[in-house]
């Protein structure tokens, strides 16, 4: 008995001392400071970026992977100033630099200041918004930043959103932790209202019932990958997937969208849902929403819009035009860390229809308990983070008329480098911009006027030939450019271009608020140096 009182006495003792050091509480206000100043100290030198600091670390993946191949758990706990010390030389030194005003090549970009700030406030309080019990007033906020993009998305009047905006038991929509789950929920409510029951008996037995062949999802080949992926994980399998292709501007073609519709229907097809894009990941074009939708009412099918790119438009009166149609939308995605300029992560999935998350609401005992004003009955997650203040604290702090400036300078970026490739001999433009997204490629001009030549003779061998050594061209100037460190720009493939095959392009995404004109400029100098230093070593 004498030996465990001992050994509990040792145990709340060493507890004892691991709360004093690492749990704030009544009198730690210094530690907590100083622990916070070596952060911000930490984050501030990262994000000066230093001269001489490549953006993407001059360090190879195999070394790197050895910076992190240690298989044993730390057994005792280390200071502070020696993780701080470890993060510094082994994780922040070999980040990518993404606010470097040469990177522009992934939609990832550099977020405001005050972020920073608010992930500390969310991180400090550290709310679950499943339930009311641990998500007191952040419930509530998440309630009021979901009706505000809402109103932006559907426009129902005013009346609607002051009674709607925090009555229990009506769920406009989910804070999500990205668009894929985003689309996940959209596609797995559509389910739910297409395949009644499906949810308490199951896919096999009420598709059987159903009468149906088989079920498809209609979307054009710009979508994004977790269209495929949300189709496997609620079991229709990929191969449910059809991608309509597109014209010249990368938009869907509504004369073969209606042409599958009806082939679909005839052959007795269930059509899960059609999908528009409003800002395609690779080209960042816009689907004709409203014509879209004409469709989708006639034929009574779901519509859903993947707005994850450009849905922040609808911040603007001016920009939100563009997205004419997607009020019409039965369920909308988008991502707060793209266009709003958000820190990763953050989405939202929004529904037209109040009642179409009731369809999979789900309660528990302990949580989550019917009539209860907990959020996390009709969310896919379960235990979340207080991410909503991220987009709350933004729209206080920037308001509409600050993202609108935001957008139009993205947009500016975009008209600037649209410009530069037009008037330049040595690139060709491979897309027509509607937002941030540009696609190009490097083609000495004499390749580009040998090219034309053979298109006018229809040598389609010729021609294949030519792009297939543009192709190798660009894949390795893109490699180059990145392994430099200088500048950042990524790449695809499209095969929406005049050519017969598809071409490797060069992908710009101009949402880097630090990036100048004269950046623009630099970036297509070093490209046209390394494209004809590439086409010289291969002869």
């Amino acid at each position: 008995m004498e030996q465990k009182k001992w050994v509990d006495s040792q145990v709340a003792a060493g507890v004892d001392a691991l709360s004093r050091k690492f749990f704030v509480g009544p009198g730690d206000d210094e530690r907590f400071k100083k622990w916070g100043e070596q952060a911000m100290e930490l984050a501030l030198d990262w994000l000066k970026n230093p001269e001489g600091k490549k953006i993407h670390a001059d360090i190879s993946l195999q070394d790197l992977a050895k910076l992190f191949a240690e298989t044993r758990l730390p057994e005792e706990g280390l200071s502070i100033e020696e993780v701080f010390a470890e993060c510094k030389t082994m994780i922040l030194d070999n980040s990518v630099r993404i606010n470097n005003p040469r990177y522009i090549g992934h939609m990832t970009t550099v977020v405001p200041w005050f972020s920073v700030v608010v992930d500390i406030l969310i991180t400090s309080i550290n709310q679950n918004q499943v339930k009311i019990e641990t998500a007191l007033a952040s419930s509530f906020v998440e309630r009021q930043t979901i009706a505000w993009i809402h109103s932006l998305v559907f426009k129902k009047p005013k009346h609607y959103y002051d009674k709607v905006i925090q009555e229990r038991g009506v769920t406009l929509g989910n804070m999500t932790s990205g668009g894929t789950v985003g689309n996940l929920t959209a596609l797995a409510a559509a389910r739910e209202t297409r395949l009644p029951g499906i949810r308490q008996q199951g896919f096999f037995k009420v598709f059987a019932d159903s009468g149906y062949k088989d079920v498809k999802i209609l979307v054009s080949r710009r979508m994004h990958y977790s269209i495929t992926k949300s189709a496997a994980l609620l079991g229709f399998g990929e191969e449910s997937v059809e991608q309509i292709p597109v014209d010249h501007n990368n938009r869907i073609r509504l004369d073969l969208l209606q042409a599958k519709i009806n082939e679909l229907k005839a052959a007795n097809v269930l059509i899960l849902a059609v999908i528009g894009i409003a800002g395609t990941t690779e080209t960042g074009n816009i689907d004709p929403l409203d014509k879209i939708a004409e469709i989708c009412e006639r034929e009574a099918i779901w519509y859903h819009v993947d707005a994850a790119w450009g849905g922040a438009l609808l911040l603007s009166e001016e920009l939100g035009a563009r997205l004419k149609g997607i009020e019409r939308a039965d369920s909308v995605v988008l991502d707060g860390h793209k266009l709003f300029y958000l820190p990763m992560n953050h989405s939202m999935v929004l529904f037209k229809n109040e009642d179409s998350l009731n369809r999979w609401r789900h309660n528990a005992k302990y949580i989550i308990r019917k009539g209860s004003v907990d959020i996390g009955q009709t969310s896919l997650e379960g235990s979340r983070r207080f991410n909503a203040l991220k987009l709350w604290f933004s729209l206080k702090m920037l308001g509409r008329s600050g993202y609108h400036l935001l957008l139009k300078k993205s947009l500016h970026l975009t008209d600037l480098l649209t410009a530069l490739l037009d008037k330049d001999p040595d690139f060709e433009r491979c897309s027509n911009p509607e937002l941030c997204i540009l696609t190009y490629r490097f083609i000495p001009n004499r390749v580009k006027l040998e090219l034309s030549e053979v298109m006018k003779r229809g040598d389609t061998e010729r021609e294949n030939q030519i792009n297939e050594r543009i192709n190798e061209v660009n894949v390795e100037l893109q490699k180059r450019q990145r392994e430099r460190g200088e500048s950042f720009i990524s790449r695809t493939m499209l095969e929406s271009t005049p050519y017969q095959a598809e071409i490797v392009v060069l992908r710009a995404v101009l949402t880097n608020l630090l990036t100048k004109s004269v950046f623009l400029e630099e970036i297509l100098e070093e490209q046209r140096r390394l494209g004809f230093e590439i086409i010289a070593e291969l002869g």
